[in-house]
């Protein structure tokens, strides 16, 4: 299945493939029980990162049009034209959608994601205003910039990666920075506090599933976490251990400076978690090693919803919700 990809694009990767795999199952094209490619082999397909297609299937699995299974891969579970709780879509209704998206498409090569856009700007003049752009504040470019994409999935803004320990972002526009980081920032950029938003993060709850699928009917398995600061590692690992039941899962913490080359000299095949600064430091080939995982961190929804809700950000649909997307 080929997927054209516009790198270009303000929309997020992960989201274009999403939408286009929505468009695919809507007008027919794959229908209930169809395969999508492994994730290794999307990622090469459709020249995108592994992280992003694993969170573009996330995001479909969560709206329940797909579902995992290790042994299966993912597959379309939502048949063309029926919603979830199986009320039929099909009828007069389903005709002019479909006309009206291959017009949109022979007549101006509008892409569904894009004939939307269109609309909507069309109906709220307001959404032509130009995307606010908003510093997001890390301790990594990985986590940095990861963040600030979800922030521009859900809002009509333009997230920029800054790293906590360069020199405050420019003046004028609105910082985003986590709480881990509530001192860095305090001691820092101290004129720019009454500017910045802390909000919360938490473990992305796909780390879960995709330990699980890592290591089937292990009765209680170990894996290792990851990091370099001892203190950050702690911090992580108290976050995980909340995520993780500790019937199912041991983890053990492990400082780690050069991770490449703790990679390439490890013997033990224990699954390991990367803390997002460590896993941004590997290479794509490292990434893609089996039982490799990224520990990552996530926006907890209550805080993204109300963030564009204090600053008054257009939201990026009108059906969007909090993101708790996976890679």
């Amino acid at each position: 299945m080929m997927l054209r990809l516009d790198h270009a694009s303000p929309v997020p990767l992960y989201h274009q493939i999403a939408e286009a795999i929505r468009y695919r199952i809507a007008t027919g094209s794959l229908s209930a029980g169809s395969r999508l490619p492994a994730l290794r082999d999307a990622a090469s397909l459709w020249g995108a990162n592994l992280h992003t297609v694993r969170r573009a299937y996330h995001e479909l699995a969560l709206a329940g049009v797909v579902a995992t299974h290790p042994a299966r891969g993912t597959t379309v579970v939502s048949a063309p034209g029926t919603e979830r709780g199986g009320r039929a879509r099909r009828g007069d209704l389903d005709g002019f959608l479909d006309r009206v998206l291959r017009d949109a498409r022979a007549r101006h090569g509008l892409a569904p994601s894009e004939l939307i856009a269109a609309l909507e700007r069309r109906r709220a003049p307001s959404l032509r205003a130009p995307e606010a752009t908003v510093y997001v504040a890390e301790c990594s470019d990985t986590q940095s910039a990861d963040l600030a994409e979800q922030l521009a999935a859900r809002w009509r803004i333009r997230g920029v990666p800054w790293r906590v320990d360069r020199e405050a972002p420019p003046e004028g526009h609105p910082i985003v920075a986590t709480y881990f980081h509530f001192n860095d920032v305090r001691l820092r950029w101290t004129d720019r506090l009454p500017q910045v938003h802390f909000m919360a993060i938490g473990p992305d709850p796909g780390i879960q599933d995709r330990l699980v699928a890592a290591v089937p009917g292990a009765r209680r398995a170990t894996v290792l976490l990851c990091e370099r600061d001892e203190p950050m590692l702690h911090n992580i690992l108290a976050d995980l251990s909340r995520l993780l039941p500790a019937d199912r899962f041991r983890i053990r913490p492990e400082i780690v400076r050069d991770p490449e080359g703790w990679l390439r000299s490890r013997r033990s095949p224990l699954p390991v978690l990367f803390s997002p600064r460590l896993w941004g430091e590997l290479s794509p080939e490292a990434r893609s090693r089996p039982g490799v995982h990224e520990a990552r961190f996530v926006f907890e929804p209550k805080d993204l919803d109300s963030i564009g809700a204090t600053l008054r950000w257009i939201p990026r649909s009108a059906s969007a919700g909090g993101v708790r997307s996976d890679s």
